[in-house]
């Protein structure tokens, strides 16, 4: 039982004129870490799961707390947690450091949603993501 970890550098595009990473930037880099977790830590991308097996993980609830700022080049560690599962949702926790300095945290709620319905409903988690979300389980649960 491990975080997901991924190192990304901050780049020109994810920062304002004053050179530190404009927040909306943030979710995005947030949420390019929730897919490859997906993609390589649970083995099926969220395109799979969308396209092929029509089922989706929208984000239900979404907190984050910017506590300092990172700028152009730095190099941040984005570590990803599962807190607690149902049979529909998903409670990650995202944060990304900076030389052990953390900059954001984030705790989302993703539902599993049938795509092939209308309205958009909840389904159970498929099993074989049910499963691989152990492996990154936070082990105080």
């Amino acid at each position: 039982m491990a975080p997901f970890i991924r190192h990304r550098k901050v780049r020109f595009e994810d920062c304002d004129p004053a050179g530190i990473v404009f927040y909306p930037n943030y979710i995005l880099m947030l949420h390019r870490h929730f897919e490859d977790w997906f993609a390589d830590g649970l083995g099926a991308s969220l395109g799979t799961m969308n396209l092929n097996r029509k089922i989706g993980f929208p984000i239900k609830h979404l907190t984050v707390d910017f506590q300092r700022p990172s700028r152009l080049e730095d190099e941040l560690e984005w570590s990803l947690t599962v807190i607690a599962t149902r049979a529909s949702s998903i409670t990650l926790a995202i944060t990304a450091q900076c030389n052990k300095e953390t900059r954001i945290k984030a705790e989302l709620i993703v539902v599993a949603v049938n795509l092939s319905r209308q309205p958009l409903s909840p389904c159970i988690t498929p099993e074989d993501i049910s499963i691989q979300l152990q492996n990154f389980a936070d082990q105080a649960t």
